[in-house]
């Protein structure tokens, strides 16, 4: 693989695989490819946004995600939007295995990349998911589809944190509903 000095390659596994947002936040990345980071763990931390923790090697864990080319400027922006280093550390080194291409031809399917991927080394338990996180995840959900990832990898890590669009929605309604009624509202509805 040839990759310029001055780009890096980036493993993106939470709200930055929403493409819409990746362009917002970074308008000269790249998507270069989808890939996956074996023997570690997706998961939502106490913080209630996504993160990843290393996983023992028979439990086949892996993690899908999109890999970003990033420029310095981009990189620097990638930093501020991830807190980092205070709270997303970022991690250079960590191996991911390129699994189908994106929207620039410089990774080959197969081959193994040196990637910086951004981790909160500091919350590391399950939590529940931030309200305001979980349309992000949806559409998360809905490109990483797109690219060809299994919905089946969503359904393993992501619902147990993310609640489906309808559920999202049903749960949504029914706050607005009880907030809309006083609690000396007697109304009662029928069929």
């Amino acid at each position: 693989m040839t990759l310029s000095t001055s780009l890096t390659l980036n493993f993106s596994y939470g709200s930055n695989m929403w493409r819409e947002q990746m362009e917002r936040r970074c308008p000269e990345s790249k998507l270069a490819g989808v890939g996956i980071l074996r023997n570690w763990r997706w998961f939502i931390n106490e913080r209630g946004v996504a993160n990843l923790i290393r996983s023992e090697e028979d439990k086949g864990d892996m993690v899908y995600g999109f890999i970003y080319q990033l420029n310095a400027r981009d990189e620097a922006n990638l930093d501020r939007y991830e807190g980092s280093p205070e709270i997303y550390q970022k991690v250079f080194g960590i191996m991911v295995e390129v699994v189908a291409h994106g929207d620039v031809d410089v990774l080959k399917i197969g081959d193994t990349v040196e990637t910086l991927v951004y981790m909160d080394r500091n919350h590391v338990t399950d939590g529940k998911i931030r309200q305001g996180y979980i349309p992000r995840m949806h559409r998360v959900i809905e490109d990483g589809v797109r690219e060809g990832i299994p919905i089946a990898y969503f359904d393993k890590y992501f619902r147990p944190f993310v609640p489906s669009k309808s559920s999202y929605f049903i749960q949504k309604i029914l706050a607005i509903s009880q907030a809309m009624l006083s609690p000396n509202d007697t109304t009662e509805f029928s069929d």
